[in-house]
């Protein structure tokens, strides 16, 4: 673990705690990245079991059609569901910003987007100017922190709308089956 706290003499008996600015953005850096990788980790998860899902509903959908009557709104429920749970989880994974635009990262030399716009020595140039000079450093840090922070509450944005799609749709695809075998087809 990053040692965060440093002591510093004052004057006087008493001692002031101080923050290392380079370790919190570091640590701060290495959660988001951390939350990124498990946000992914979670949509591909709901990506694989709604898929499962998705394929029971069509299976259920086609082969008990005709043997038990209404069954068809319970599997219509399981794959709607399904697919919007789909949906959100994909968007998760591939979030799109079309509030940012390049000019959000224009002066970030560290942002991911950079690289591709300059030529090797532009960005090496760039990349030296920064490292250089301690208040580039720290804005170049701190803006990407802020597109981590933006990046993290979309992903989990949309992981929370699939998963509220992927329960309630459950939920209501078992009852209304439930409902069908024991009130309806008596």
């Amino acid at each position: 673990m990053l040692k965060l706290m440093e002591q510093i003499p004052a004057k006087g008996k008493k001692e002031k705690v101080r923050i290392r600015t380079d370790a919190l953005l570091r640590e701060t850096s290495t959660n988001y990245i951390r939350l990124i990788g498990d946000a992914d980790r979670k949509a591909r998860i709901m990506l694989i079991v709604n898929s499962i899902f998705l394929t029971i509903g069509v299976t259920l959908l086609t082969t008990s059609i005709h043997e038990i009557r209404y069954v068809w709104i319970s599997a219509v429920l399981l794959m709607l569901s399904n697919v919007l749970s789909l949906f959100f989880s994909i968007q998760s994974v591939k979030p799109e910003f079309r509030k940012y635009t390049n000019k959000d990262c224009e002066n970030n030399i560290i942002h991911y987007k950079k690289c591709n716009q300059l030529s090797l020595e532009e960005y090496t140039a760039q990349i030296r100017d920064t490292m250089q000079d301690n208040d580039k450093k720290m804005e170049a840090v701190i803006k990407d922190m802020y597109h981590y922070g933006n990046l993290l509450t979309t992903k989990y944005r949309m992981l929370s709308i699939a998963y509220r799609f992927f329960s309630w749709g459950i939920s209501l695809a078992v009852i209304s089956y439930l409902f069908i075998l024991l009130i309806i087809n008596r």
